[in-house]
């Protein structure tokens, strides 16, 4: 079973997961050292900013995997 998600969504999805983790940093930072909620708040700013990075880079890994593929089939050289 696969799942088809529109470009525009997928081609912002690391966007989206930098913003979440920025939220969540201001948050973080809004509520002040004496509240307890600010550890939970700087642990999903924290995943958010990793989810944000291996998306990105694990898409372009599959982009240029892609697009090797596809010159090595055609035997034409690729400008990176």
């Amino acid at each position: 079973m696969s799942m088809w998600i529109p470009k525009a969504l997928y081609d912002h999805a690391p966007l989206f997961w930098f913003l979440l983790g920025s939220l969540f940093l201001a948050g973080g930072l809004y509520l002040g050292f004496g509240n307890g909620l600010r550890v939970a708040y700087f642990v999903f700013a924290i995943f958010c900013f990793g989810q944000s990075s291996w998306t990105f880079f694990a898409r372009r890994r599959y982009r240029r995997q892609a697009l090797q593929q596809e010159s090595d089939e055609s035997g034409e050289p690729v400008e990176s």
